[in-house]
């Protein structure tokens, strides 16, 4: 913190999945100063309504969990962030800079 005292403390907006049961879920959010949020538990924590949020969750837990922790060899950041499409290894501009041999990393594999 370059020798400087923390004199702050983060009091800011939350929002995050509550598991009621093995297969029921709802949410919990506050805004600024602690405050509860007008959305706070919008989904039912039980029933239809709980189990739909449950799957929902789960779906989407296990892709946020497969882009970081899949053995593609593209997994994780940035790959999840930039466009997949890479310029052609002849007009790759780090390369050219570098003075590599093109021809040279061509014939190693």
């Amino acid at each position: 913190m370059e020798g400087k005292e923390v004199n702050a403390v983060y009091d800011g907006a939350s929002e995050f999945v509550l598991y009621m049961s093995h297969s029921h879920a709802t949410n919990f959010s506050h805004l600024w100063d602690y405050v509860p949020a007008a959305k706070n538990h919008w989904i039912s924590g039980y029933g239809l309504f709980g189990r739909a949020y449950f799957n929902y969750q789960m779906k989407t837990n296990l892709s946020a969990g497969l882009a970081y922790t899949s053995f593609k060899k593209d997994h994780g950041p940035p790959h999840g962030y930039f466009n997949p499409i890479y310029d052609p290894i002849e007009h790759n501009e780090y390369l050219q800079q570098k003075g590599v041999d093109i021809e040279a990393l061509r014939n190693h594999h």
